[in-house]
């Protein structure tokens, strides 16, 4: 067991765990042996069916880093406020307990965060699907953004980037692969939704946090590993998530109109509904043989029919997409469903 740290963590690191317990061994062990030792593990047992709760008390009893809560279940977001009612840490890190990081991934984060006075540092990802690793870097050199003004343009790009741009946003808007200040939630009181009200939480959460922070750093080194695992909630598919994302697309609307004059922030939300749309799309196609061909047909149409999306179709200048979603965005705005199946599933 560690001897008692004197000073607090400089890094709380927030774990929300649920039946995961053949995944915990693999993500715990990337945790303590982190290369900066001076950090604390909240397991946040989420009413978790299996053995996970046993195995959060025995690694408290083996490292006295490692805090554990154990809490009746309610879902990822509120399970990761309860680690933020007791992290001591200067920065706070959110790690899903069914993925891993890298034996240096609190200290090449925290390195930039000092370097920086950084509110958010961002790292880049592996996408694991346990054949391949695939490099995922969310910058190609370490870049900052300092000020009110470079902050407040770059959670518009969280939200949805310029027309022209080529990708939908401009880095993966999860919260895990991060460092955010502690204080930032504390004197703001900014916490997590539930996914169970919101489809993402992360999105929302972008737009609380975004607007208290002054300095967001992205460092090009890959520090967390994200596995396809079949029984993952936020991997699984949902033949009502078209229906989850309009909601959130009302309320990123409804969070961003306090921050933002209505010409600043439309176009961003109006490239978020139309990318989404495609992508739940996508899903739906690919999900052909589990659904059937005739459920598939109706959700595509549910989706293309849509009038908020028919509204936001007329008015957006989807020609000056890249091709590629150009190319849905018009098959959806002239339901042309055969045409655009055949195209989603390439």
């Amino acid at each position: 067991m560690n001897d008692k740290m004197n000073t607090n963590p400089q890094i709380s690191i927030i774990l929300p765990i649920y039946n995961v317990e053949i995944y915990l061994d693999r993500c715990m062990d990337t945790l303590l042996k982190q290369t900066m030792k001076n950090i604390e593990i909240i397991m946040v047992d989420d009413g978790s069916p299996d053995k996970c709760p046993e195995m959060c008390d025995a690694y408290a009893l083996k490292d006295d880093r490692v805090k554990v809560i154990h809490k009746k279940n309610g879902g990822l977001g509120l399970a990761r406020n309860s680690g933020l009612e007791v992290a001591t840490g200067e920065y706070v890190a959110f790690v899903d307990s069914d993925d891993y990081v890298t034996l240096d991934m609190c200290e090449k984060l925290y390195k930039a965060a000092k370097k920086n006075d950084a509110d958010i540092v961002y790292g880049g990802i592996y996408y694991d699907d346990t054949k391949n690793k695939r490099l995922s870097k969310c910058v190609e050199d370490e870049t900052v953004w300092k000020g009110k003004d470079k902050v407040k343009e770059l959670l518009l790009d969280f939200i949805a980037t310029k027309p022209e741009n080529s990708k939908d946003t401009i880095m993966e808007v999860s919260v895990w692969k991060s460092l955010f200040r502690r204080s930032i939630f504390e004197d703001n009181n900014v916490r997590f939704v539930s996914e169970r009200q919101f489809i993402s939480e992360d999105v929302i959460f972008d737009i609380d946090f975004f607007q208290h922070c002054n300095c967001v750093v992205a460092i090009p080194d890959a520090v967390y590993f994200y596995c396809v695992n079949p029984n993952s909630l936020s991997k699984s598919f949902r033949t009502d998530r078209f229906k989850k994302v309009k909601e959130m697309y009302y309320e990123v609307c409804r969070r961003l109109g306090c921050i933002f004059e209505e010409s600043e922030y439309q176009s961003r939300c109006d490239r978020f509904l139309i990318a989404r749309a495609r992508t739940n799309a996508r899903a739906i196609v690919h999900h052909k043989s589990v659904i059937g061909k005739s459920e598939m047909m109706n959700a595509i149409k549910m989706i293309c029919e849509d009038d908020e999306l028919n509204k936001i179709l007329k008015r957006y200048p989807i020609n000056r997409l890249p091709f590629k979603y150009y190319l849905t965005a018009f098959l959806m705005k002239n339901r042309m469903y055969k045409l655009l199946i055949f195209i989603l599933s390439r």
